[in-house]
């Protein structure tokens, strides 16, 4: 096997415990990896150089000074980025295996149809993300397909590109707090995910304005990053999670604190959830003071 790939299994098996170098071998053995100790201990040294484990000299009770290892802070940062590489594959299987499901059972459609049904004839829409995938393009196809006479505007960073071509599909550069319509323009507006919790109230304001009266603000999020949960997570919950703290370095904005500033934009709000999502519809513009 080769130094990097054994690399990977031994700092996968620390998490925050400790080892001897013969319980190492110990646990390889117990899991087919044959290595001979003699090569095992080049690669430990190996790591602690590295500063992928650390290693300590602790005292016998019955026998000379032995050296026991335990993560250090590339270690560390390495075991999240191997854990990040499978949350990716299986965001990347999971999209694929719901963009496949047919329309009745299909979440991502269940979404749209909840959204877009009573929307007729020109109207006009925006999709605002900060990235981009495959489930973002699922969506934005089945609004197109429910309003094939309207407009879908993709505020998007500058920087995303995205090779998407739909007769009624338009592109924005902006943000979450910039909205480049003019007021009252908007009969749908749909957030994905949600601003740092110092930025919403902002960002809000400038969705309050470009909705008409009549028109719908609908915020899409994680479920795990809004409603306070109890361990043990699930594991879609705890892909959604990890993946937020770790990439966008998000905090937890909360159901509450949320929902008493949609009360303030908009008379009506209400939430819904479907598969790990939580959709928060608001509608009826308050008139600010």
């Amino acid at each position: 096997m080769r130094t990097w790939d054994l690399k990977r299994i031994i700092l996968k098996m620390f998490g925050d415990r400790e080892f001897y170098g013969y319980e190492v071998h110990k646990k390889l053995v117990s899991e087919d990896v044959k290595i001979a100790i003699s090569r095992l201990y080049r690669i430990l040294n190996e790591m602690r150089r590295e500063g992928l484990l650390e290693g300590n000299w602790k005292r016998s009770r019955f026998g000379p000074r032995k050296r026991v290892y335990q993560l250090g802070r590339k270690g560390r940062e390495e075991l999240n980025r191997i854990l990040l590489d499978a949350i990716k594959t299986v965001h990347s299987f999971y999209g694929k295996y719901l963009m496949k499901l047919p329309s009745v059972v299909n979440p991502i459609d269940s979404i749209c149809s909840m959204l877009a049904d009573e929307l007729k004839g020109e109207v006009n829409i925006a999709y605002v993300a900060s990235k981009y995938s495959g489930m973002h393009e699922k969506m934005i196809y089945s609004l197109h397909n429910k309003v094939p006479e309207g407009k879908i505007y993709l505020v998007k960073p500058s920087s995303m590109t995205v090779k998407l071509k739909l007769d009624n599909l338009l592109f924005l550069d902006g943000d979450y707090n910039n909205i480049s319509l003019r007021k009252d323009y908007l009969d749908l507006l749909v957030v994905v995910d949600i601003p740092q919790k110092d930025s919403l109230a902002t960002a809000l304001r400038d969705w309050h304005r470009v909705l008409r009266q009549n028109g719908r603000l609908a915020i899409l999020s994680p479920t795990v990053l809004v409603h306070k949960h109890e361990d043990p997570l699930t594991i879609g919950d705890f892909v959604e999670k990890h993946e937020h703290e770790t990439i966008e370095k998000g905090e937890q904005t909360g159901k509450e604190f949320l929902q008493g500033l949609l009360k303030y934009f908009f008379n009506e709000v209400e939430e819904r959830q479907i598969i790990h999502l939580t959709i928060f519809l608001a509608s009826g513009r308050c008139i600010l003071r």
